[in-house]
């Protein structure tokens, strides 16, 4: 059996009291100093950890607070900064993304001999924190990709707001996933994407002689997760209209 090593063992047992201790910025202390806000109130404590714009101040007296930087002075302010950066933990992102199309709205419709449906699809998106670390601030960005096939009078306008990349139609977009602590999930939406399918009624045909069903379709998503702005975890289906595309 393969046997860890002691440093292993021992990092195993802090992380759990760097979770609790709510360092998911940091992973040491700094010396006691005095720290200044604009009015000229001090108080003497050492940083325990900073996550985005808060830090976290054991006092003298061993009591523990949190608050915002900006509630320091400039001088303070830029200390905390530098700290962060020089402490900041190295976290090992992971997560996992299930998601799935669900249809919000239908509408059907004749246009001349035309049956026409419009439909507005979205992706519920779960993504589940299963990184080493509690994690705030994640971002999920999104392309959602269509073909467009159907002969319908309203698909242009309703198709507005995409871009063309190729054959197909893109929506893009991005959403807040929030604060998401270690082992638990967010959930959230994407924004619509139209899809019309019409189909000739009865007794016309194309002057081809074609009468077959034309639909648009989804052709595909691809999901990237950010966090402080940086790219840190991507997924995307399997379609072909995915093999070449770029972010």
């Amino acid at each position: 059996m393969k046997q860890k090593s002691k440093t292993t063992i021992r990092a195993a047992l802090l992380l759990p009291m760097v979770w609790m201790a709510g360092l998911a910025g940091a992973h040491c202390q700094s010396e006691f100093r005095d720290f200044s806000n604009p009015e000229g109130k001090t108080v003497k404590a050492q940083i325990l950890g900073v996550t985005g714009d808060k830090v976290k101040l054991k006092l003298e007296g061993g009591r523990e607070i949190e608050t915002a930087t900006t509630y320091f002075s400039k001088a303070d302010q830029d200390f905390i900064a530098e700290w962060g950066a020089k402490n900041a933990s190295k976290v090992k992102y992971d997560f996992d993304v299930e998601y799935r199309r669900k249809r919000t709205e239908k509408e059907k419709r004749s246009e001349g001999a035309v049956e026409v449906t419009y439909e507005k699809w979205v992706y519920e998106v779960i993504v589940e924190n299963v990184s080493d670390a509690d994690l705030k601030g994640l971002e999920l960005q999104y392309k959602i990709y269509k073909s467009a096939k159907a002969d319908a009078n309203e698909s242009r306008y309703r198709s507005e707001g995409l871009t063309r990349e190729g054959q197909y139609l893109v929506l893009k977009g991005k959403v807040s996933l929030g604060d998401v602590p270690r082992l638990k999930a967010s959930t959230v939406q994407t924004g619509s994407i139209p899809l019309s399918t019409s189909q000739l009624e009865a007794g016309f045909y194309y002057t081809d002689g074609d009468k077959s069903k034309q639909k648009d379709d989804i052709d595909g998503a691809w999901f990237k997760i950010f966090h402080d702005g940086k790219e840190v975890h991507e997924v995307k289906s399997s379609h072909a209209a995915l093999k070449e595309a770029k972010w």
